[in-house]
């Protein structure tokens, strides 16, 4: 028997249709949904019935417990609520009532299937750290689990030694001794490696497990989002950046034109009309850190406000910000722990130029700023390049603290100034209150100018280690970098954990 189980497809139908037909394709007996099939996504309607039309077993996730008023949306993020609402003034009450009756877990021949954890399957606790699958195992027999919710594809297993760890997404058959919980990721909204579309085959004859990817169409439902007049997704407009394709001629009109005809008489048929090539934006996301200056052409010029609602784009001839968009939020809970890195990483090749990816960056001047990765100590470390007096500015992508009891955050930083710099660096926190429309508004700004290290570096370096109270009203932040310096700088890996 070969089952098919995916999960998390948020009304995402382009998404679905695809992972349909590699389903069909591939001869599958049998296809369990893990739940979450509407949420984020503008498709409820259609994707629900072609959910309840070709899925043998769907289960219920918390989205749609929460579009069938089985759960409150107090947890939820604004876009989040904003896709229950849509859903619900959509659906005809017939759908609300079968998703009501959905299960939350379902059980075959040596494995089990939820939405979340199986210790409390109507709460939806997410198992994303080793830990968190210990409750799952102590509650059900069966040696392979199945669970979606986090939108993060991987293998937890445990053996032996009862020490639970994780595995990522790999073709795996089951062994002896051991017992698994798999995620097969998500179809419509996923949130890791490169963003596509994930499911799973479970072969039961086989004992083996395969996890299969497939691209879907962003800009489509990123546009889908804003017919049915569902807000912008940031995550969506990064994505569908990396996907486009360079522009290499102008649109040209090649469709036949229609006869027009007066008193009998047609008119001469209109030449190919042409039209303004839009910008190539798939050149803007390769930006590399090496060789930046070469695309100056490709970029608009653009600068950057550091004040108001979120950090806003304003023009001026020489400033140019990358991406010149919000990056996805972070959630602090559940998917990262407290006392571990908020931050995303720095790049991490040293002999390719990479990708400035998972942070937004500004500067000056494209002919006299570049960047380069570096290794130091077996770290990944980012150089900083000015052959003259510029400006440089970086930060993290905002960070969301709901669901955190914190008292304070920690940040934590180091850097190096090699030989010729002269200038100033400043470390910040930016901490953000929700706003009567629930949206982040800037509250505080934390400057922490970086200041000599006390231990011999070489090059000379400077560090800061600071512990910030954090307010119950503050719901975001993000970390900031601003350097107005000559010469090279090279900054380490920033840090910025939750204290309770």
């Amino acid at each position: 028997m070969r089952y098919a189980i995916v999960s998390d497809i948020h009304a995402n139908i382009a998404a679905w249709r695809n992972v349909l037909t590699d389903i069909a394709d591939l001869r599958t007996d049998k296809i369990i949904c893990l739940g979450d099939i509407l949420g984020y996504g503008p498709d409820s309607i259609a994707v629900l019935e072609s959910v309840y039309q070709y899925v043998d077993v769907t289960l219920q996730g918390n989205h749609d417990a929460a579009i069938c008023r089985r759960m409150s949306t107090d947890s939820f993020c604004g876009l989040a609520a904003e896709a229950v609402s849509h859903s619900r003034a959509t659906l005809a009450p017939a759908a609300l009532q079968w998703m009501r009756s959905l299960p939350l877990t379902h059980a075959e021949a040596g494995f089990r299937c939820a939405h979340g954890d199986f210790s409390a399957p109507q709460e939806f606790h997410y198992i994303v750290e080793p830990a968190d699958a210990l409750p799952s195992w102590q509650t059900v027999t069966e040696q392979l689990l199945f669970v979606g919710h986090s939108h993060i594809p991987g293998i937890f297993v445990i053996g032996a030694s009862g020490t639970p760890h994780f595995l990522p997404p790999c073709d795996f058959e089951l062994e002896p001794g051991k017992r698994y919980i798999v995620n097969p990721g998500s179809v419509g909204y996923p949130r890791a490696g490169a963003g596509r579309s994930s499911y799973c085959i479970y072969d039961s004859d086989s004992n083996s497990v395969i996890f299969r990817e497939l691209p879907f169409d962003s800009a489509g439902l990123r546009q889908a989002l804003i017919n049915t007049g569902m807000k912008d997704d940031l995550w969506l407009r990064q994505k569908e950046m990396l996907q486009k394709l360079p522009v290499l001629r102008d649109k040209v009109d090649f469709a036949k034109p229609v006869p027009v005809t007066d008193v009998g008489q047609q008119t001469a048929p209109p030449a190919p009309r042409q039209t303004t090539a839009r910008p190539n934006r798939n050149s803007m996301v390769t930006a590399t850190m090496l060789g930046i200056a070469a695309l100056a052409g490709l970029f608009a010029v653009a600068g950057f406000m550091l004040h108001g609602k979120h950090s806003a784009m304003t023009h001026h001839a020489s400033r140019l910000i990358v991406p010149d968009f919000e990056l996805p939020v972070i959630a602090a809970y559940p998917l990262i722990p407290p006392d571990k890195n908020l931050l995303p990483p720095l790049p991490v090749s040293t002999s390719t130029p990479e990708r400035f990816e998972n942070w937004r960056y500004a500067i000056d001047n494209l002919n006299e700023q570049s960047f380069q990765t570096g290794l130091r100590d077996s770290e990944t470390t980012l150089l900083v390049r000015h052959k003259n007096r510029h400006s440089f500015f970086m930060e993290s992508p905002l960070v969301n603290l709901d669901g955190i009891k914190l008292q304070a955050l920690r940040m934590r930083g180091r850097l190096r100034k090699h030989a010729g710099f002269d200038g100033t660096v400043l470390y910040q926190l930016v901490t953000y209150k929700r706003g009567h429309d629930g949206e982040p508004v800037q509250h505080k700004v934390d400057p922490f100018e970086m200041r000599t290290s006390r231990r011999k570096l070489t090059p000379p370096g400077a560090e800061r280690d600071v512990r910030i109270k954090i307010p119950q009203s503050v719901s975001h932040a993000r970390f900031r970098i601003e350097a107005d310096f000559t010469g090279v700088l090279e900054l380490e890996q920033p840090y910025l954990a939750v204290e309770n």
